[in-house]
């Protein structure tokens, strides 16, 4: 069940359920909230995933403001970035500190030459 805040803020941590774009059913994805101001009923994100690789920022467990890491280190991955609708939030789930934010902003400027 989605949660009702509609407000979500940078850094954060989300579950989104993802729809699958070439069958159906969706799967659950945990994001990192990448926009700080608000964009009414969406949010812009980038995919969290346990792979290694380019333009992927690693966060460890001292990443986080509090609770734990499912796979540690995990990467956030600065080049699957994409926009969604907030009803698609199932819950947050954490938090990064500003200096892992600031690393991944450090990487997204290089990805979009800002």
């Amino acid at each position: 069940m989605p949660e009702n805040s509609s407000r979500y803020n940078q850094g954060d941590i989300v579950i989104l359920e993802l729809p699958f774009t070439d069958l159906p059913g969706s799967k659950l994805r945990p994001v990192l909230v990448l926009n700080a101001v608000d964009l009414g009923e969406d949010l812009i994100v980038a995919k969290i995933t346990s792979s290694p690789g380019l333009h992927r920022v690693p966060i460890t467990q001292s990443d986080l403001l509090s609770g734990r890491l499912r796979r540690e280190p995990s990467y956030v991955d600065c080049s699957s970035v994409f926009t969604v609708d907030k009803k698609l939030v199932v819950k947050v789930v954490d938090r990064i500190t500003n200096e892992a934010l600031f690393k991944v902003k450090d990487e997204l400027k290089i990805i979009f030459n800002l």
